[in-house]
C-alpha cells in the first residue's frame, strides 16, 4: 500500500471519530496540528474535510427551509381557497347581455382572505412579445418565505391581428392591463364569479340570452378575419355592439366568423375584376 492510499485511510479513521457537532471536530484539529508526528497534508485534509461539512449542513438547512416554506405556502392556499366567496357578479355588459365581475369586485370580495391567509400579490407590465401581447409578469408571496411568479401573456384590446391599433395607446393599455390582472387574480386563486342568488334577480329583458364570451382562441380567429377584411376595430365593435372583441357572446361567433369571411370574399373577387 503506498504512503497516499495510507493517507487517507487515516483521514477516513479520524472522521469515524469526529462526532456532528462542530466542538469536537476542532477538538480533533486542534490536537491534529499540535501533533508533530501527524504530516502536514493529513491537517489539510482534514480542514478541507470541516469545509465540506459545513456546506454539506448549510445546504442542508438551505434545503430544509425551501421545503417548509414551500409546504407552508400550499398548505396556505389550499386554506385560502376553501373560504374564498364566489364573487358576486356586480356588472352588466349591456351588449352582451351578460353579467361580469370586475376587478374591484375582485378586489374586495376576495383579497381581504388572501391577505388573512399570509399572501401577498403584484402584476407589472413586462412589454411585448412578438406577436402583439402585453406581458404581465405576476408574483405571489407567502409570509412563510416562499414566492411564485410568472408572466401572462394577454392579447391587447383594439389591436388588430396586424398590430394596428384602434384605440389611443392609452386606452389599449390600461383596458389591457385591466382585464389582464383580474383573469390573473381568478386563474391564479381558482375564483369563480357568479350572480347573487340573494339579492333580486335582473329583470326578465336583462337576463343573459347569449351566454358566456367567445374564447381566446376564438377572439384569435376574429382577428385574424378583421385584418384580412380590412376593417376598423372600433367600427367592427360598433356594428356587433360590443366594447371589445372578446366581448362577443359565444352563441354568434359563426355568425360573425360567416360575416367577415363574406367581406373577405368580395374584396378579393374586386381584387380579381
Amino acid at each position: 500500500m503506498n504512503a497516499i492510499a495510507k493517507q487517507e485511510i487515516a483521514v477516513q479513521q479520524d472522521a469515524r471519530l469526529v462526532p456532528a457537532n462542530d466542538a469536537p471536530m476542532v477538538a480533533m484539529i486542534e490536537r491534529i496540528a499540535m501533533d508533530p508526528s501527524i504530516p502536514i497534508e493529513r491537517l489539510e485534509q482534514m480542514l478541507a474535510m470541516k469545509e465540506r461539512m459545513e456546506d454539506r449542513a448549510r445546504d442542508q438547512l438551505r434545503e430544509d427551509r425551501e421545503y417548509e416554506a414551500k409546504t407552508a405556502y400550499f398548505s396556505a392556499m389550499s386554506a385560502c381557497q376553501k373560504e374564498l366567496p364566489v364573487v358576486t357578479k356586480n356588472r352588466r355588459n349591456t351588449h352582451t347581455k351578460s353579467n361580469y365581475a370586475d376587478l374591484a369586485a375582485i378586489e374586495e370580495q376576495a383579497m381581504p382572505i388572501i391577505y388573512d391567509h399570509g399572501f401577498g400579490v403584484s402584476f407589472q407590465p413586462d412589454g411585448y412579445n412578438d406577436i402583439g401581447e402585453l406581458l404581465i409578469k405576476w408574483e405571489i408571496s407567502h409570509s412563510g418565505g416562499y414566492v411564485r411568479n410568472g408572466i401572462g401573456a394577454i392579447p391587447v384590446d383594439g389591436a388588430g391581428a396586424k398590430g394596428g391599433v384602434n384605440k389611443t395607446g392609452t386606452q389599449a393599455f390600461g383596458s389591457t392591463t385591466t382585464y389582464g390582472r383580474r383573469y390573473l387574480l381568478c386563474m391564479l386563486f381558482n375564483i369563480s364569479t357568479g350572480d347573487d342568488r340573494d339579492g333580486n334577480s335582473p329583470p326578465a329583458d336583462e337576463t343573459v340570452g347569449d351566454g358566456e364570451p367567445i374564447t381566446e382562441a376564438q377572439a384569435s380567429v376574429i382577428r385574424e378575419l378583421i385584418g384580412k377584411a380590412e376593417l376598423e376595430i372600433d367600427r367592427f365593435c360598433m356594428h356587433w355592439k360590443i366594447e371589445a372583441i372578446p366581448d362577443i357572446p359565444g352563441a354568434k361567433f359563426n355568425d360573425v366568423v360567416r360575416s367577415l369571411r363574406a367581406r373577405i370574399k368580395s374584396i378579393e373577387e374586386k381584387a380579381n375584376a
